[in-house]
């Protein structure tokens, strides 16, 4: 019997995330309703793809991220491509880059992972 992949869609399509840029124009995405660190221990790869956003790039951080940090940032552009990536580490954020300080908007992201 073959195994059955694990995989998890977090739509933020449906219903975009608010996010507050800082005053260094960077944002964490919501991915959870925690602080956007989200557990991947049992994926393998990450596809993520960004709607449209005032930011012009976003880093996608997998590893370990909680208490002591030790992780692989990939940074993308918004250009509305998915990338994928190998998750290498227990967890991941997205956080968004470029943005407008001090503003707000609402953004669609979509993260699709799969072992």
């Amino acid at each position: 019997m073959p195994d059955l992949p694990n995989t998890r869609f977090i739509n933020l399509v449906d219903a975009p995330a608010p996010i507050e840029y800082s005053k260094f124009g960077e944002c964490v995405v919501p991915l959870d309703s925690g602080d956007g660190i989200i557990d991947v221990t049992p994926f393998r790869r990450a596809t993520i793809l960004i709607g449209s956003s005032t930011a012009s790039s976003c880093v996608l951080a997998v590893g370990k991220i909680h208490g002591a940090t030790l992780a692989m940032a990939y940074v993308f552009p918004l250009d509305n491509q998915a990338h994928t990536v190998e998750i290498i580490g227990p967890e991941m954020n997205l956080v968004l880059q470029g943005g407008p300080p001090l503003s707000k908007e609402n953004v669609q992201v979509w993260v699709y992972l799969r072992s």
